[in-house]
């Protein structure tokens, strides 16, 4: 049996719950204080590490501000409030930050926990709409993500708090990665396998075929023994050089050229058919930077010889670029 639904209600349903949790977000951005920069200096001196914590939909967005804070610079797990009780409260150290999310503040699992906090000595930041809340009294900082009302139509559901109190957390991870100067280069070695890690941690060096596994000729080589070197390379290219220097390149591409324009090419040289002073990418440069040099041209260049301290060491193709996901 269908349900019918009426459309335009429904988008404007939808628009009002982001308003709601959009309001909600502006009441707790105002309510930003000092004690937020209390808080920010108390993960800046910590010596442990900070751990999060909270029970139910609270618990989930614990869960994303550890993943947050860890992939940011400051070290962070996640432990759940009932879990705590039976035995992993033994994580906690009292040099330890914990962040502790609750709305109420007032959850059995939460205020069971404190009194074991407290004895072990860590300190204690809550993020919570309670501030008279049992949590809220037992935190050494109070994050305040008080709402008018939760976005769900029986303003029960956590929708808006949970909404507040995951801003709040982004808002302390972004703000102890700039104070910790934390780079772009720092980002990308805790993500090795997203497209920004592999743009900043990939080198050359890394993608590159070395010069033992590249065709290589003599200036002087004649062209026959250069397609023998190609084809048993199967690299795309040939590199010409004169007592290790770099002279020029033969590439696949070149072949249709050279045979297009000799119609006998047994007594042709190397050198009389390569591209003179091709152009280079030096092997400790991002993998990313040589993928640019190779696609920003009129005719994007499929493959470049490596160079290192000004000598051949290699070849570049476009192809191991493209499949690393640069």
């Amino acid at each position: 049996m269908g349900i019918s639904l009426d459309r335009e209600k429904i988008i404007e349903e939808a628009r009002e719950v982001f308003r709601i949790e959009i309001e909600a977000l502006e009441k707790v951005r105002l309510s930003l204080d000092a004690d937020f920069v209390d808080a920010v200096e108390l993960i800046l001196s910590c010596r442990g590490k900070v751990v999060l914590s909270g029970m139910g939909k609270s618990g989930i967005i614990a869960k994303k501000i550890a993943a947050t804070l860890s992939s940011t610079g400051t070290l962070s797990v996640f432990m759940h409030p009932g879990e705590g009780l039976h035995g992993d409260l033994g994580m906690v150290d009292q040099k330890d930050v914990m962040i502790i999310i609750g709305k109420s503040g007032e959850s059995d699992e939460i205020s069971m926990m404190l009194p074991v906090l407290k004895k072990i000595g860590c300190s204690i930041i809550s993020i919570t709409a309670n501030l008279d809340s049992t949590l809220a009294r037992n935190s050494d900082v109070i994050l305040d993500a008080s709402i008018d009302r939760e976005a769900c139509s029986l303003n029960l559901a956590p929708t808006s708090s949970t909404t507040a109190a995951l801003v709040m957390g982004d808002a302390l991870a972004t703000i102890l990665s700039k104070v910790k100067k934390f780079k772009e280069e720092n980002f990308a070695l805790f993500h090795p396998a997203g497209r920004l890690g592999k743009r900043l941690l990939y080198k050359v060096s890394d993608l590159m075929f070395g010069i033992e596994k590249v065709a290589v000729s003599d200036k002087d080589d004649s062209f026959n023994d250069v397609l023998i070197k190609m084809i048993d390379k199967n690299l795309g290219a040939c590199l010409v050089l004169d007592k290790g220097e770099l002279l020029g390149i033969i590439s696949d591409g070149d072949l249709k050229r050279i045979f297009t324009k000799y119609q006998d090419y047994s007594d042709l040289k190397a050198h009389q058919v390569m591209i003179p002073l091709p152009k280079t990418i030096e092997a400790d440069i991002t993998a990313y930077n040589a993928l640019l040099v190779m696609q920003k041209v009129k005719n994007p260049i499929s493959v470049l010889p490596v160079l290192a301290n000004g000598k051949p060491v290699g070849l570049l193709r476009l192809h191991e670029l493209l499949e690393a996901g640069l």
